[in-house]
């Protein structure tokens, strides 16, 4: 969603005063988001030329060269993200299937708890990292991601990152970390409740079902009368 969802890109415009900042308007910036969400989300787009008239009346391209071209190395890498995002979905799918059928919805259960616990944990430490650090955390991210240093950009002069300024990326790691985290405790809510549920219901006694029928035919079967003494002398 913080890639495909265009109201993202115009929140980051809006709120840090892009329009200001990079003396061209905001309605000219806000329909450049759109030609940059369709060229991020679109599988193998034409090159990215926008082109803005500025406050003074100028016409000319929104980016330089060297932005444009950090622009395609972001577009790859979100296509790869999303390639990765079906993968994982789809595997996730067939082991609860694989899960649910061979060893039951408890195995089930125990495995989605353990997910949900170990993404919580591994998200708490990534949101004290980006928290104490995150200028350090988020520069050590351009240079796993990208083979070169065109992110390198100078918010003076390059309007890529006058639109999408580093306050803008904390604001997103946060939500995006909070709703995952969010997610993560509903999977181990519903996960946790339903190994109790099923706990209490496993530690029931179990009633032979043949014993219950006995007793019943017990109490049912007619009783025969007690001989007299008189009985035996005859």
């Amino acid at each position: 969603m913080a890639v495909s969802e265009q109201r993202v890109y115009d929140y980051s415009v809006k709120t840090y005063d892009a329009a200001a900042v990079s003396s061209i308007p905001e309605s000219e910036l806000l329909q450049a988001n759109g030609q940059i969400h369709r060229y991020l989300t679109t599988q193998d787009p034409p090159p990215l030329a926008i082109d803005v008239t500025n406050r003074r009346g100028v016409s000319g391209p929104l980016f330089t060269a060297k932005e444009t071209a950090h622009m395609a190395d972001v577009q790859n890498l979100v296509q790869t993200l999303f390639t990765v995002q079906v993968i994982s979905a789809a595997s996730t799918l067939t082991l609860a299937v694989l899960l649910l059928v061979l060893a039951g919805p408890r195995a089930l259960a125990i495995a989605a708890l353990g997910g949900a616990l170990l993404t919580g944990g591994v998200l708490a430490l990534a949101g004290l990292a980006f928290t104490t650090g995150f200028d350090s955390a988020w520069t050590q991210f351009h240079v796993l991601a990208f083979s070169n240093d065109l992110w390198s950009l100078d918010p003076s002069k390059d309007h890529l990152i006058q639109m999408f300024p580093e306050a803008f990326w904390r604001d997103i790691t946060a939500v995006l970390v909070f709703a995952t985290l969010a997610e993560a405790s509903l999977m181990a809510g519903g996960a946790a409740t339903y190994l109790v549920l099923a706990g209490r219901e496993r530690r029931r006694p179990v009633i032979w079902p043949g014993l219950a029928t006995a007793g019943a035919a017990r109490r049912i079967r007619p009783r025969t009368a007690s001989p007299r003494p008189g009985h035996y002398f005859r």
